[in-house]
């Protein structure tokens, strides 16, 4: 599969754990598609050389090795994002690079992908997904509050020209919420 420029029918997005030979590729839609915020907040691989904008297929090899999973979304055969996690504890996983082509944002490929990651986190026993972003993209910590994730915390790293805001997601909720919408659809006269 390309990461690909076209605009995106009325397919599904399909959620897929990503193969281990993908690492050139998942490594070039993370860049494109973060390179609208490179550009937007003047970062490179110079003064932010952990951003995902510089990411490389040597990083995802790497993470990999230290135990992240990565999920691509597609529509149809076109890959238009994906999302990596990682448990930090047992009761903790990250959500990393989550990434979706800027053709394809507010089509709900980002909100398919962090429901994966929740799902898989969650029935590894996890409690909580936590996530580190540009603290001053107010509209992305909104996006997040709306998937259910609370800031916790802002922090100012030595090799990063930003603060990184923290949020977390308690899964008990979210598991929960799925299951409250779940019954609802199960309800007879339900026009779901």
């Amino acid at each position: 599969m390309k990461p690909v420029t076209t605009a995106i029918t009325s397919e599904p997005v399909t959620i897929s754990p990503a193969g281990r030979g993908q690492a050139s590729l998942l490594a070039l839609l993370i860049r494109q598609s973060y390179a609208d915020v490179a550009r937007r907040f003047d970062l490179s691989s110079q003064n932010a050389p952990t951003h995902p904008s510089a990411c490389t297929a040597d990083w995802i090899r790497s993470d990999r090795r230290a135990g992240v999973c990565y999920y691509l979304a597609a529509v149809g055969n076109r890959l238009i994002g994906c999302a990596a996690s990682k448990a930090a504890t047992p009761d903790c996983h990250y959500l990393m690079r989550l990434a979706v082509l800027p053709l394809f944002r507010g089509r709900g490929a980002g909100r398919r992908l962090v429901a994966h990651v929740c799902r898989m986190a969650h029935r590894e026993g996890a409690t909580e997904l936590s996530i580190g972003i540009i603290a001053e993209q107010v509209e992305l910590a909104a996006w997040y509050r709306r998937q259910g994730f609370l800031p916790v915390g802002r922090r100012r790293f030595d090799h990063l020209p930003f603060d990184v805001l923290f949020m977390r997601l308690d899964l008990g909720s979210w598991a929960r919420g799925i299951s409250t919408a779940d019954n609802e659809r199960r309800k007879p006269g339900s026009k779901s």
